[in-house]
């Protein structure tokens, strides 16, 4: 049969349409697009959590398995396909998992964007299309939290906002085609691998097709035909995994199921939706994307918007029953996308309505008010009211630079007098901190500025370890702790026990007897007594130092695993600890060990700071000390047997200064501070050292002392 060609010029014509409204709709919205860009740096962020999942990447692409501990098989992740993605990019493009997330997440925030303009410029019967689309993307661009998840801290977050939006695009478009069914059941089965809550859309979205599918048809007969192209790639594939999760790991579902579900907390989930409704304007988006259902269903018998708030109302429900998420704000990612298009078809309906008054238009005779312009009246308020608190929370989070725990932080007249200034906002600000605060002390919704100050502490103390020496752990060591993120990221070749059952089944199971309003989310569960003494726990690694000394104050023995790098850790078992770590190119060093050396070695100098010589170091000692004496700078003068040795710029002078700050090489313990300095090479025939504080641009010295090394180096 041949084509009809008045068709094939629609065609064309509607596509024609469709590609310049998406320039121009592009173009109107790069302000808003940079805005985002610009909110996403601010937020940009690691969280620890993210880690546990690389370590199962580490493991899988060294040999071990989809595993924490090689031999162990616990799921103690629930981003399945996340984690076989980071796994792909790390094997063939050598780029660690560390590194890529965040930008994999800005990538899937791309994909969300596109996905909303395509929709936009597609969605039949649009009025006013080209300012729904400015308002739907300034709403989702101008949203602090959006933004906190674009680089999503590492985790899998923004990609199943992606295949949610996606999934639902299709539905929206393409139903009535195959190809398209198949597009939206692969996006659901890629959701459902993604995060744990992915079956409980894609069931949604069944159901809501089949009841779409009776009103399109006019028939109150089901579609089995496209049902079964719906439903079966989504089943087969999710399916499949659920089988091999079974076989793999002998458990239906993940480990962090068992971890971290307790029992229902309905009072800690109302106050983290109520929070965030507040925080995002969720109390002004979901009535508004009401508002467009009931106008799109009346005109076109289109229920896309109902799946929409079904899909948001069933998820809040699921979100209140697990008590909310020690995330600000992350479970429900997917939301402001989804509701953006409709709350701005909400926005533009009410304005056409307004617009056509007749009061209206007595009252502003002079005047033509359009819809357009009722629209934006009424957009700049909800626009406001749904970004002004979590932005005001976003700024006042970065700039957060300090050791800090159960964050919630207050916004008062000192940071956001702006915005107690509107009308309405004084009441919002004080229910949103009173939440905050009763939340923040159960863990519940802490803001990003706190995982990633934690984040970064724990790079700052175990990053360095990347750079140890393979097989300096023992193969029976066994370490136990409540944080296992990027130490044991960073520590690949050491067997851990998450204290909180992420990664451990017996803990995941110990039954919690602790009440609600005394619990707190996600590290609720604990060892079963005497698990750990069973399990043979022994060792305990404590965070790098660069020298033996600063090792030996913060744990009871130490090792040398790297050029300035030294490993302190602690053991219950003396002999252990010696039998090995003894060897020709590995030796331990216990506290005392340098008990004896220091006891064995006289003092060089004696003041107000004892300086003993230690092979190429100094060390420097004071009983009783406090921060405030080792608070002066110290110097250390050289003066070479070999003038020709001093740096050229220094033999001017005659010696050579290695002046230093106690804080950059020392440590202070039990009232003791100790320091060592390590020396050049070159052969020493004096060394003067002392402490000294600058009194009107001049060196007073506190004290001093010689050192004659008669014999040199």
């Amino acid at each position: 049969m041949s084509s009809d060609p008045r068709r094939a010029d629609e065609g064309t014509d509607v596509e024609r349409a469709a590609k310049g409204t998406s320039l121009g709709l592009i173009l109107t919205c790069l302000p808003w697009l940079a805005l985002l860009v610009w909110l996403a740096s601010v937020a940009w962020f690691l969280c620890d959590d993210a880690f546990i999942s690389f370590r199962y990447v580490r493991n899988l692409l060294e040999g071990h398995g989809l595993v924490f501990n090689p031999g162990e098989y616990v799921e103690g992740y629930s981003n399945f396909l996340w984690v076989l993605e980071l796994a792909a990019i790390w094997g063939l493009s050598g780029v660690a998992p560390e590194q890529v997330a965040p930008w994999l997440s800005v990538a899937f925030t791309a994909g969300t964007i596109a996905a909303m303009l395509w929709w936009i410029t597609r969605l039949p019967s649009l009025s006013h299309r080209g300012l729904v689309g400015w308002m739907a993307l300034g709403l989702v661009c101008s949203s602090a939290t959006f933004a906190v998840w674009t680089s999503g801290g590492g985790l899998e977050t923004r990609q199943f906002t992606f295949f949610v939006v996606l999934a639902v695009m299709c539905l929206s478009l393409h139903r009535d085609s195959r190809r398209g069914l198949l597009v939206v059941s692969l996006s659901l089965a890629a959701a459902a691998l993604t995060r744990p809550e992915g079956p409980l859309l894609a069931a949604l979205c069944f159901g809501w097709f089949v009841i779409q599918r009776m009103a399109d048809t006019g028939r109150f007969n089901p579609d089995w035909r496209r049902l079964i192209y719906l439903a079966a790639p989504f089943v087969v594939l999710v399916g499949a995994h659920f089988l091999w999760r079974y076989a793999y790991y002998g458990e239906w579902l993940p480990n962090t199921y068992y971890a971290k579900h307790v029992r229902p907390w309905y009072e800690s989930g109302f106050r983290y939706l109520w929070a965030a409704a507040l925080e995002t304007g969720l109390y002004l988006l979901i009535p508004l994307a009401a508002v467009a259902m009931r106008n799109r269903w009346r005109a076109s018998r289109d229920g896309i918007w109902a799946l929409v708030l079904l899909l948001v109302g069933v998820h809040m429900a699921y979100v209140m029953r697990i008590g909310g998420d020690h995330f600000e704000h992350r479970p429900l990612d997917f939301y402001w996308p989804l509701l953006a298009v409709p709350a701005s078809m909400g926005i533009v309906y009410l304005g056409s309505r307004i617009a056509n008054r007749r009061w209206l238009r007595g009252f502003f005779p002079p005047f033509a008010v359009g819809a357009r312009t009722c629209a934006i009246v009424l957009f700049v308020p909800v626009w406001f009211y749904a970004s002004a608190i979590q932005g005001a929370l976003l700024f006042e989070g970065a700039t957060i630079r300090e050791r800090i725990k159960k964050l919630h932080i207050e916004l008062d007249d000192g940071n956001a007098a702006w915005l107690l200034a509107a009308p309405g906002m004084p009441m919002l600000v004080a229910v949103s901190n009173d939440l905050r605060r009763q939340t923040s002390r159960q863990f519940v919704a802490l803001p990003f500025a706190e995982h990633r100050e934690f984040a970064n502490r724990q790079l700052r103390m175990w990053k360095p370890y990347e750079n140890m020496e393979k097989g300096v752990i023992p193969d029976d060591a066994l370490m136990a702790s409540g944080s296992i993120g990027i130490r044991f990221y960073y520590l690949p070749d050491l067997k851990g026990i998450d204290m909180l059952g992420l990664t451990d089944a017996t803990v995941a199971r110990n039954p919690v007897e602790t009440p609600n309003h005394q619990r707190v989310i996600a590290h609720d569960r604990q060892p079963p007594p005497g698990y750990l003494e069973e399990r043979g726990v022994n060792f305990t690694i404590h965070p790098s130092a660069t020298s033996e000394l600063q090792a030996l104050v913060r744990a009871e023995y130490t090792v040398k695993v790297g050029p300035a790098l030294w490993m302190p850790f602690d053991s219950p078992d003396r002999q252990w600890v010696f039998d090995r770590f003894a060897g020709p190119d590995l030796g331990v060093f216990d506290r005392d060990y340098w008990a004896e050396l220091l006891r064995d070695n006289q003092s060089a100098i004696r003041s107000d700071w004892d300086v003993y010589l230690f092979g190429n170091s100094l060390i420097y000692k004071r009983e009783q000390c406090t921060p405030e004496d080792a608070e002066p700078a110290f110097f250390l003068h050289l003066y070479p047997v070999d003038m020709n040795d001093l740096p050229s710029h220094r033999k001017q002078y005659g010696f050579d200064h290695l002046d230093f700050a106690f804080r950059d090489r020392g440590v202070i313990k039990g009232g003791v501070c100790a320091a060592r300095r390590e020396l050049p090479d070159y052969a020493i025939a004096v060394v003067r050292t002392g402490q000294y504080v600058l009194v009107d641009g001049g060196y007073n010295h506190l004290w001093e002392g010689e050192i004659p090394w008669k014999e040199g180096k």
